[in-house]
């Protein structure tokens, strides 16, 4: 369990963790980052992405760019705050539409 799961359940804020990939053919590049820093901004809470440690928010689009993930991509997504769920499940579906990418 990580740290801010553990925490939240102390504190009893919803957290969410889920497993993405990124599937599109030119990774996450500017489009598909913007895509998610909007879709993000619309949610309560925190929204962070982490590849292989690297934590970024997924509101700030720099932050996601400075991950720098090409296809196949592992992410993992914690979200937290009383839209989490709502977040999490957002983020999945705009990461398994390829970001309207082939």
């Amino acid at each position: 369990m990580s740290k801010l799961a553990a925490a939240s359940k102390k504190s009893k804020i919803p957290v969410v963790e889920k497993e993405l990939w990124v599937e599109n053919r030119l990774g996450l590049h500017a489009r598909p980052a913007a895509q998610i820093t909007m879709l993000a901004r619309k949610y309560e809470g925190e929204l962070v992405l982490e590849k292989d440690g690297t934590q970024a928010n997924a509101k700030d689009l720099l932050a996601l760019l400075a991950l720098d993930c090409p296809q196949g991509t592992r992410l993992v997504l914690r979200a937290t705050g009383p839209q989490a769920q709502e977040a999490a499940a957002a983020l999945f579906s705009l990461f398994a539409s390829k970001f309207g990418e082939k």
